[in-house]
């Protein structure tokens, strides 16, 4: 015990005194020339009871080995306590009978480590970065900073598919529930109407993000993560380094899986552009008007029964589909899309390119997020401050989609200012480098039925693009939408229907059936005239024929 008095510290705690006979006074002699404090939680020492030492920062539990006798005739044991109030976890009597319960005491006392419940911040947010990081949007000025839930995306729990999603693909008679994890995480972040959202998805080259390289990384990304190693060092603060590295490669990690997953929906685009262009629509439609008129010809002569099977019309894989999705909270969304896009890009799961570097970037996330859960509790408190607020910082306003491509903050914030804003006009945002989606909505006075004699014609819209190689002309918008001198003045707020998005879509006698046998056209003969009478109408106030 002698040799070992040097290791310790003066203490600032009152000392209660020992009687002379006591054996902790013997103790206490061999560290004379220190400052030992001595207290005792039973208010005065027993032989047999146990006694606390308080010697600089480290707790002393000695144990008197005598049983009942006023003179002690034993050993002393000495174990190391962690604790600083001087109450031992374990009682005196099991000590003789676990003998490496001193051991591993002795062992953990050794290391230093102190390990507080910092790290258990790390597990909040876990929901909210599903949703943020899984709908594959990056902000553009915290894309590079670390964010709560890491294991979300070492996990790859951010690419699960989400039930409470059903797709009807009307145009094509399919149902499924069955919806990629990127695109119902997509539709949960978005601002959706209850039937009035539309999202059109095209096909085109995402031009370079040399802004979000320039600001997100270069401006806020290293400017922040190289403060925090300089803290560190400077203050030799090791842990605290430590920690900042986990951030660091956590953020790299995060950054490498989302490109994966958005490279595996560009390949997935890629195959069904591929198989669009093997199907040759225009070959496949001049056969089947050759056939037409064949049968047609047999008709008339007589030639043929009238229970001869007509041949299938071929459907242009380039051709907008028309599809609705019902959400997790019910609401009805429209897809407008190439019909060929529907099924790789909106069902099927991102294949990734480069599955070996996938999972080696899913191993290095659970090492890092080991290391950033034990490192945050023990570095310093100013570094334990720093990355906190860093990590919140960045989560919060990540969550809140700011800086990104498809937040609404900007036109609600003019709203608030007092400036006029279209809330129907959507906005623009690539989920990919060659996906894109425009989010906007059919106008609110569609859903007044009440306002016919006051609406002028909308003008027809013609267009030439190219999507999947292809070049279409003359394809006209469901959401065409007048100019905004035309639209009625709503003063009253009209209810919004999804016998009023029916007869939007503008469905023919066959995509009725289709709704019908999913059951959702209602089976009462009073709300199908209603829902005629609307398709009527809205034909009218289109340009078009009843």
């Amino acid at each position: 015990m002698a040799s070992n008095s040097a290791d310790f510290c003066a203490m600032t705690r009152l000392t209660t005194r020992l009687p002379n006979e006591d054996p902790c006074s013997q103790l206490l002699a061999q560290f004379e020339g220190q400052k030992v404090t001595h207290c005792c939680p039973r208010g005065r020492v027993k032989y047999g009871a146990w006694v606390c030492l308080q010697i600089g920062w480290k707790s002393l539990i000695y144990v008197l080995a005598s049983q009942g006798s006023r003179r002690p005739s034993g050993s002393i044991s000495l174990i190391p306590s962690s604790s600083d109030d001087c109450f031992p976890t374990t009682h005196p009597r099991s000590l003789h009978m676990y003998p490496w319960h001193t051991k591993l005491a002795s062992w953990a006392e050794g290391t230093g480590l102190h390990i507080d419940a910092l790290g258990l911040v790390t597990l909040l947010g876990a929901e909210e970065m599903d949703r943020s990081i899984g709908r594959l949007v990056p902000s553009l000025y915290f894309d590079f900073l670390p964010l709560l839930g890491a294991f979300v995306v070492a996990g790859d729990r951010f690419t699960e598919k989400k039930s409470g999603f059903t797709l009807y693909n009307v145009s094509e008679g399919i149902m499924t529930t069955e919806l990629a994890g990127w695109f119902s995480r997509w539709l949960q972040g978005q601002e959706l109407h209850r039937v009035r959202s539309i999202v059109h998805w095209e096909v085109g080259d995402r031009p370079p993000r040399w802004r979000s390289f320039l600001i997100g990384l270069l401006l806020i990304s290293v400017p922040t993560h190289a403060t925090l190693i300089v803290l560190t060092v400077l203050t030799a603060d090791w842990w605290g380094l430590a920690n900042v590295m986990a951030m660091i490669v956590s953020v790299i990690v995060r950054c490498i899986q989302v490109a994966q997953n958005q490279a595996g929906i560009d390949r997935n685009i890629k195959e069904a552009q591929e198989e669009a262009q093997r199907y040759n629509y225009q070959q496949n439609l001049e056969i089947y008007e050759a056939a037409i008129a064949r049968h047609e010809e047999l008709r008339k002569s007589g030639t043929v029964s009238e229970e001869t099977k007509l041949p299938v019309e071929p459907k242009d894989p380039n051709a907008i589909a028309k599809v609705i999705v019902i959400t997790e909270d019910s609401k009805a969304v429209t897809i407008a899309a190439p019909r060929y896009l529907i099924k790789q890009a909106f069902t099927a799961s991102p294949q990734v390119p480069n599955r070996v570097l996938y999972t080696a970037c899913q191993w290095t996330g659970w090492v890092a997020f080991a290391v950033h859960v034990i490192s945050i509790g023990m570095a310093g408190l100013y570094t334990q401050i720093c990355s906190v607020v860093i990590i919140l910082v960045a989560t919060v306003l990540t969550a809140h989609k700011v800086g990104c491509e498809d937040s609404r903050l900007w036109p609600l914030l003019r709203s608030k200012l007092g400036h006029s804003t279209d809330e129907d006009m959507g906005n623009i945002c690539w989920v990919s480098s060659r996906l894109r989606a425009a989010l906007s909505s059919y106008p609110a006075f569609y859903a007044d039925w009440n306002v016919m004699q006051q609406e002028h014609k909308l003008p027809s819209v013609q267009e030439s693009d190219e999507l999947g190689g292809v070049s279409r002309r003359g394809r006209r918008k469901w959401s065409d939408i007048e100019s905004f001198s035309a639209k009625p003045n709503m003063s009253v707020k009209v209810p919004e229907r999804r016998q009023d998005l029916y007869a939007w879509l503008d469905l023919t006698t066959e995509e009725d059936s289709h709704l019908n046998f999913w059951g959702l056209i209602p089976h009462n003969q009073e709300w199908k005239s209603l829902y005629l009478e609307k398709k009527a109408k809205h034909r009218r106030r289109m340009g078009g024929t009843c």
